[in-house]
């Protein structure tokens, strides 16, 4: 498709300065090296609500799957199997009071475009623009734009200039993948993500060299998929720690909260990966009795699949001793061949 570079012009003396940059950080990246096509909030009552409610919950759906096959985004219905459908760019524009990170207020009848920027072009591209529904979600799944692998998409409420991030993973048939739980996995415990829901300040603790762990993985080219049980409303939670602590990118799966149990939502998924993408698990990270079930399930070897905290090598898995990963990489990852 063609897509519409950015045209900077004089627009008036009320207009922040563009700045140079090339990347955003959400939630609020501040002036903007682009021109939104409006301003202000079209609902009243979305500008209230914004005012009194500042904590931005906002969700950006990751795709992945093959280029020229069957794809699928992580709102996929629990009895909906991939397809080769064009990539649905979809998330929610909502907010909440500082406190109270476990609840989402929905931005109805609000403007949203995506942006990308295009370093081959060194300009920002607007590929696709809509608006809220009556939920706050919005659906632009005929942009007909995939991005690079991690590069991000930025969804942006032009109301007040706040933004997400969408990501799109594509990878061929019998590509290797390394899958890793959050909490208490990466987190040092499932209590952390209620400290930072209640608490918007708050950083949770990470395991001792979690992060290290990641990137040695990733610096070798296996791609990291975060497989977690939080539901798509602590999305941006999720998506601020993994940055701020450097974690590779990857795809970020949350879940629909349909009622299904852990062990059963990310079984379902890891088969998605694996039958339908064809993608090929290398190794499992998870500290619960429901990850070792769900990495058996789909036939990960006990010798990969590496369990951290009091379940550590319950059912034949290998421990992380300590809630530390230092000895891990050095004796597991780092001997580990490169991904080619």
């Amino acid at each position: 498709m063609a897509f519409a570079t950015l045209l900077v012009a004089c627009s008036g003396d009320k207009e922040p300065p563009l700045t140079d940059a090339t990347s955003l950080q959400c939630p609020d990246p501040g002036d903007l090296p682009f021109r939104l096509m409006s301003h202000g909030f079209q609902n009243a009552a979305n500008q209230t609500l914004a005012a009194t409610d500042s904590r931005i919950k906002d969700e950006a759906s990751d795709s992945f799957g093959n280029a020229d096959g069957a794809q699928a985004n992580v709102y996929l219905v629990d009895n909906q199997a991939p397809d080769n459908s064009p990539i649905d760019y979809h998330g929610a524009k909502a907010r909440t009071m500082p406190t109270q990170g476990v609840f989402s207020s929905p931005l109805p009848g609000e403007n949203v475009s995506l942006w990308f920027y295009d370093p081959d072009q060194t300009s920002w591209q607007t590929i696709g623009r809509g608006q809220t529904g009556a939920d706050g979600y919005y659906d632009l799944p005929d942009t007909g734009f995939v991005a690079p692998n991690g590069q991000p998409i930025y969804s942006m409420l032009e109301a007040d200039g706040s933004c997400a991030a969408h990501y799109d993973y594509l990878m061929p048939s019998g590509s290797k993948f390394v899958v890793v739980d959050i909490d208490g996995t990466l987190t040092t415990s499932d209590a952390e993500l209620i400290m930072q829901v209640t608490d918007e300040t708050y950083v949770p603790m990470m395991m001792t060299a979690a992060n290290t762990m990641a990137q040695a993985w990733a610096a070798k080219g296996y791609p990291i998929v975060y497989l977690t049980a939080r539901e798509h409303v602590f999305d941006i939670e999720t998506r601020i720690w993994l940055d701020l602590m450097q974690f590779p990118k990857g795809p970020v799966i949350t879940s629909n909260g349909s009622g299904s149990t852990a062990d059963v939502y990310k079984t379902m998924w890891l088969q998605r990966m694996i039958s339908s993408f064809g993608w090929v698990p290398y190794a499992a990270y998870g500290n619960a009795v429901t990850d070792i079930s769900a990495y058996a399930n789909v036939s990960i070897p006990l010798d990969h699949t590496f369990i951290i905290g009091p379940e550590g090598g319950m059912g034949g898995t290998v421990a992380i001793p300590n809630d530390d990963y230092t000895q891990h990489i050095a004796t597991f990852v780092d001997a580990q061949p490169d991904n080619n």
